[in-house]
């Protein structure tokens, strides 16, 4: 297609859409991939035997006060956010220590 030195503006036109469709192209199969693929993980995640649940024991008294203030909501932040990836309610779980990274 480019065999001179210069080329006319029609020409370099035509490359640019050339070039931007392979681009938005190429976007467009990547993202049906991803959603084909998160679909697929779903439906292999539900699929998968749950494991024996362990005994649910009961959560140990603490002899501390509760946290106050700005404290307690880190605490329900975090604990919600584990709940969250974890896929569980917040009461299957207990955080005993937090420590700071």
């Amino acid at each position: 297609m480019i065999t001179s030195e210069y080329i006319s503006i029609l020409q370099s036109f035509l490359s640019s859409v050339l070039g931007l469709g392979i681009v938005f192209l190429s976007l467009v199969f990547l993202a049906i991939f991803v959603t084909i693929v998160s679909k697929v993980i779903s439906v292999l995640e539900k699929n998968l035997p749950a494991a024996a649940p362990a005994p649910a024991a009961a959560p140990a008294a603490v002899s501390r006060k509760p946290a106050a203030g700005s404290e307690a909501v880190k605490i329900a932040v975090i604990a919600a956010a584990i709940s969250e990836e974890r896929r569980e309610p917040v009461n299957s779980f207990v955080i005993t220590n937090i420590k700071k990274l």
